[in-house]
């Protein structure tokens, strides 16, 4: 579904990814590991068409993409859920969902897609016509994934969905995670909890200092050397 081929990208002099070569196939559940700063966001950032690479090529459901317009990208189904969740706090929840599906005019098809994701987080549906920014940091997290749900995502790019979660959050969007999942949605995770990533995924990428170090099933990276002292406390 999604390849990426010998890509480097650059902020001014700083070369950030460093001929990174990846693949997500349809169906699976792909995560990028890695310290902060190895690079992880600049790859959604990428493929998203936020950042330009001066080398290499991305396809995506057969057709290039580098170079496209962020709203081109989304339409072809490569939805990113950024890192921070980006709510917008003024807005209620229901404006925020709306958002996710500005490129759409099938309004039929969008209010259904509203009743999926009221499935997936009921508090949604409770707090509809709330404001964003009145809402915990969990649920502002479940808002930013409903509202790219609304793109219609057929390929779902989540960039650090626990981060600033107390511990039981983090359980409940590893579920939402799983959940997507099996229901057939094409994911790929950047996660600094490598543990709670490489538990979801079936494959994942290793990124140190803008490089893929390692690639692997979730089962072989769960019990690679390096990866247990660096990433999973030993």
């Amino acid at each position: 579904m999604l390849q990426i081929s010998k890509v480097d990208v650059y902020y001014g002099n700083v070369h950030a990814l460093k001929d990174v070569t990846l693949h997500v196939n349809e169906g699976e559940l792909v995560t990028l590991i890695g310290a902060n700063g190895a690079g992880k966001s600049t790859v959604l950032k990428t493929l998203s068409g936020l950042v330009e690479p001066r080398h290499g090529e991305i396809t995506f459901l057969g057709q290039r993409i580098e170079g496209r317009s962020v709203a081109e990208i989304v339409r072809r189904g490569l939805v990113h859920c950024p890192e921070g969740r980006r709510v917008f706090p003024d807005m209620t929840i229901g404006d925020n969902l709306d958002m996710g599906a500005y490129s759409r005019s099938d309004k039929d098809q969008i209010t259904a897609d509203k009743t999926r994701v009221f499935d997936l987080f009921p508090i949604l549906k409770e707090r509809f016509h709330q404001r964003a920014g009145n809402l915990s940091g969990g649920e502002q997290q479940m808002l930013a994934i409903g509202r790219a749900l609304l793109a219609r995502p057929r390929l779902l790019m989540l960039d650090e969905p626990s981060l600033g979660l107390a511990p039981i959050l983090v359980e409940q969007i590893a579920e939402i995670i799983r959940a997507l999942h099996l229901r057939g949605t094409t994911i790929l995770l950047n996660e600094q909890n490598a543990e709670m990533a490489l538990r979801l995924a079936d494959r994942g990428y290793v990124l140190e200092t803008g490089r893929v170090v390692l690639e692997g099933s979730s089962k072989d990276l769960f019990q690679n050397e390096h990866v247990k002292k660096a990433y999973l406390g030993g």
